[in-house]
């Protein structure tokens, strides 16, 4: 391990609880790259027609600076640059264009905050209305929040307090980027009290056909439920798609009832079914 950033020569650290030597350097070109491929990828923001290569000519071509810097790109500049046709530069432009109104999770995700993957942001998204609250929150409120401890806490409070940081928040906002939503997500489960799977706690893994992953698991949650990436004794039940991968022996090896995208959709149609366990037998 190099005791400096090979990119922009700032000395590496290693937190005592991380895995991982980092560059402190939040302005180092390779930790901005990574964060542009990451703010633009499908889970995130979703800016398609943005890959790496055109990312990378982006930074190089100097029109991005920070990732708000996305938001005041032209087609007629992007037409400037070697290769790009006009329906790619149209496609370009749309695609930022509609990534405005993302939902607040995705967006939090997308901001690439250590720690924050895109559970840790659909908890933030359930608990404060967007980056305001969330800004000046405290960690004993973070912490209360089942899911987040001190060093994800940590994590969030710092990325705010920096001061780069703040300021792409509010170049975001002044370009019409969708930083608060309008009431919780769990407050229109708990007004209507249809809540079916409150309490109980699920992993979706593999690929389902009917719908995507972050699609399966919001409809997981609107019924009150909870999504985690990893298959333990308190999970309720583990659905499963194509290619699944380890989550099925962990489960098999806990005793956690497996639905299949058969039996998950039976669920979401008949929720109820979920309270006996004779039915929930008939959907393992």
């Amino acid at each position: 391990m190099p005791e400096r950033c090979p990119e922009c020569d700032t000395p590496v650290v290693k937190n005592e609880d991380d895995a991982m030597h980092r560059c402190p350097n939040p302005s180092c070109p390779a930790q901005f790259f990574e964060l542009l491929k990451h703010f633009v990828s499908k889970g995130a923001a979703d800016i398609d027609g943005l890959g790496e290569r055109w990312c990378g000519i982006l930074i190089d071509q100097g029109m991005v600076s920070d990732v708000a810097d996305l938001y005041r790109q032209e087609k007629d500049r992007l037409l400037k640059l070697e290769r790009m046709g006009d329906k790619l530069a149209t496609r370009i432009i749309d695609n930022i264009e509609a990534s405005k109104n993302r939902p607040l999770a995705r967006m939090l995700f997308a901001l690439g905050i250590t720690h924050v993957g895109s559970e840790v942001a659909d908890l933030l998204s359930q608990n404060y209305l967007g980056v305001t609250e969330l800004s000046n929150t405290t960690e004993e409120d973070l912490t209360e929040i089942e899911g987040i401890g001190p060093k994800i806490a940590e994590s969030i409070l710092a990325w705010f307090r920096a001061p780069a940081n703040r300021r792409v928040i509010e170049k975001l906002r002044s370009s019409g980027v969708r930083m608060e939503q309008d009431t919780l997500p769990t407050t229109v489960v708990a007004a209507s009290g249809a809540a079916p799977f409150a309490g109980m706690t699920f992993v979706v893994t593999g690929t389902l056909s009917a719908f995507s992953r972050s699609e399966a698991e919001g409809r997981i949650k609107g019924l009150g439920g909870k999504v985690t990436s990893s298959v333990t004794k308190k999970t309720s039940y583990v659905v499963v798609g194509e290619s699944p991968g380890s989550k099925v022996a962990n489960a098999e090896k806990l005793g956690t009832p497996i639905l299949d995208e058969e039996g998950f959709l039976h669920l979401l149609e008949s929720p109820d079914s979920v309270l006996t366990a004779e039915q929930q037998g008939t959907l393992v």
